[in-house]
């Protein structure tokens, strides 16, 4: 929403109404503002202000129709907007000219993807992440935190490219919930596999998700999962241009050597390879390169990241994305012998929480696997004594609880969390 002739109505810039301060509208607003633009952000879930006096309204595209002010826009014919296009508009001409940008976003795989393909950019650029991790800077394929607890609503894209201004970031890779900003350079759908309703089900999350697609700028290149029904510039995943082994990285014009951790849960990222490979080889990174940078690779915190600790082995996938099937393949995963599990969620860390109907059908129908169960978040605590299970606050005081046995040979971490 920059100020150009689109924005002008009879001579003057337009009113605009940004709804929902918990996803973003304070950030866009206060940006909006910052450029000439008479803007105010609107709580939408405890009030409900009119927006009949304003002549623009950006909405998330996950506020359901139904919602009294958004609904009141609708009734209105208000021009309405997502925020993913309004942060598009308002940013497009600040870009710095020499900074390449990738938006990566999809039903699963999207954070994994963003981080890998950072780890191969930076080994040749200063590279700047903008992932359920927060902020992260990457040079030579390790990582510094610039800021934690930011999230991946397309508002925190501002936030971003501001940083990677004042850090001279030459890449800024930023993974966005349901789709794309338009700003990017190299747009990447992770999978459309697990699809799922938003809005109160009025839509389906893939719809939104093609907002990389149908914002995306002239001349930006567009990557796709296989099982993304669209055409790309270049496709990854099986049968794709660009495909992941567990001992080979496969493009259409050459076949190089892999070689990953012992300890990877390959399962987990072969979305994600496959696709930085992908996109990293568009970018003009040559194979070898990629093949080089993913040398020993044994993954992310939080991503079925395995660890040793006074001799029992830790698979941890807790982390904000996590949902009930994540939990079930994580504990195919884990199985075995005296497996403890810390499951659940921290409510104070994120805004959407687990499925906890569906968490409890799992549980319920695994709990022999499990020899020590520590369910986590206040929706869980009523639950424990029926699935003879402990009960904690966090993930931290979970993990406490319990590595406190000593009668555990693993132990599996599933908390739905910031890290």
């Amino acid at each position: 929403m920059h100020r150009g002739p689109g924005m002008q109505e009879s001579g003057r810039s337009p009113k605009v109404a940004v709804l929902d301060t918990i996803h973003g509208a304070g950030t866009i607003a206060r940006r909006m503002v910052e450029c000439g633009i008479n803007a105010v952000a609107l709580e939408v879930y405890h009030h409900q202000p009119s927006v009949s006096d304003f002549d623009l309204i950006a909405a998330p595209v996950h506020l359901p129709p139904s919602n009294p002010v958004l609904a009141e826009a609708l009734r209105l014919h208000k021009k309405i907007i997502t925020h993913h296009q309004a942060v598009g508009e308002l940013m497009a001409s600040s870009v710095p000219p020499d900074l390449q940008i990738f938006e990566v976003t999809g039903t699963h795989s999207k954070t994994s993807t963003a981080l890998l393909l950072a780890k191969i950019l930076s080994w040749q650029k200063l590279v700047l992440t903008h992932t359920t991790r927060g902020l992260e800077l990457w040079r030579n394929g390790k990582e510094s935190v610039v800021k934690n607890g930011l999230s991946i609503t397309p508002g925190n894209v501002i936030i971003a490219l501001d940083e990677s201004r004042t850090q001279g970031a030459e890449a800024l890779i930023s993974e966005i919930s349901l789709g794309g900003t338009g700003l990017a350079d190299w747009g990447i759908l992770t999978s459309f596999s697990g699809d799922y309703r938003i809005a109160k089900e009025t839509k389906w999350a893939s719809t939104a998700k093609l907002q990389l697609v149908s914002l995306a700028k002239k001349g930006a290149h567009l990557a796709t999962n296989t099982d993304v029904p669209i055409s790309s510039d270049i496709s990854f995943g099986e049968s794709g241009q660009v495909q992941a082994r567990p001992d080979r990285l496969l493009f259409a014009d050459e076949d190089l050597p892999l070689s990953l951790s012992e300890d990877l849960d390959y399962a987990s990222y072969q979305t994600a390879i496959a696709a930085a490979g992908a996109v990293a080889r568009s970018a003009g990174i040559s194979g070898r390169d990629i093949a080089r940078a993913l040398q020993d690779f044994d993954g992310f915190s939080g991503r079925m990241k395995v660890r040793r600790e006074g001799g029992i082995t830790i698979y941890d996938s807790s982390n904000s994305g996590l949902k009930v099937r994540d939990v079930n393949l994580a504990l195919d995963r884990a199985r075995g012998p005296s497996l403890g599990v810390v499951v659940g969620e921290d409510a104070e860390t994120v805004c959407e929480g687990m499925n906890i109907p569906g968490l409890l059908e799992l549980l319920r129908a695994r709990r022999d696997e499990i020899k020590l169960l520590v369910l986590v978040g206040e929706r869980l605590a009523p639950y424990a004594k029926d699935l003879r299970a402990s009960w904690a606050r966090n993930l931290a005081a979970g993990q406490e609880a319990a590595l406190a046995s000593s009668s555990l040979d693993r132990l599996l971490l599933c908390v739905k969390c910031f890290r």
